[in-house]
């Protein structure tokens, strides 16, 4: 029974501080921030971008809320990948349609550069004021007719990721919730069962 619950202790103290990484494209950029499951932001924690075959191409370091923004010079899929040199690492997957269409694919001879930008992602304790207007997406000044098909389609999926991006932050803190609860639940089983077992041999024993 003990080591049951020394092994349930130390899944339970692992999952505590289990890291994640959350990454979304804005054009030519990828944003994001590395925590760990609770909310807790992973601060200078180490953050590379890899290609699609898993190679880096590029590392920092996020800042002091986790925070990292990079600018890249091809239209592809990526992975950023963060560790914080303590045994926990994690990774998020962007897609080649995320980018901005007037990106180039890269070709087999292209090389792929990648330059940190200042983080602009808002801070665990930021709130928005409650007397703030958000600004429109697109300026209402704008003459959309004298913008080209790409120039357009590149500001609509700029305006659908700024949209897109918290409900897919929310989803993948739901994701990372769940399975703490689902190791939990697995735990608690596990030791019902062996409660139950040791319940049964008890009374045989006092039947004899």
């Amino acid at each position: 029974m003990f080591l049951i619950l020394l092994c349930a202790a130390s899944i339970g103290t692992a999952q505590a501080h289990n890291l994640n990484v959350f990454a979304m494209s804005d054009g030519n950029t990828i944003e994001g921030y590395a925590y760990f499951t609770g909310g807790t932001r992973a601060q200078n924690a180490n953050i590379e971008l890899r290609d699609k075959t898993g190679q880096t191409i590029f590392a920092s370091t996020a800042d002091e809320q986790g925070s990292f923004a990079l600018r890249v010079s091809h239209r592809t899929d990526y992975i950023v990948f963060t560790d914080t040199h303590d045994g926990h690492v994690a990774k998020f997957k962007l897609y080649e349609n995320e980018f901005s269409e007037s990106l180039p694919r890269p070709g087999p001879n292209d090389t792929i550069t990648v330059s940190t930008l200042e983080t602009t992602l808002p801070d665990q304790g930021s709130k928005i004021p409650a007397n703030t207007t958000p600004k429109p997406l697109v300026s209402t000044e704008l003459d959309l007719n004298s913008l080209s098909k790409d120039e357009l389609t590149g500001l609509i999926n700029r305006a659908v990721a700024r949209q897109i991006g918290p409900l897919r932050q929310e989803v993948n803190s739901y994701r990372n919730d769940v399975r703490m609860s689902d190791v939990l639940g697995g735990i608690g089983v596990i030791i019902g069962i062996f409660g139950v077992c040791a319940w049964v041999v008890a009374r045989r024993q006092a039947a004899r």
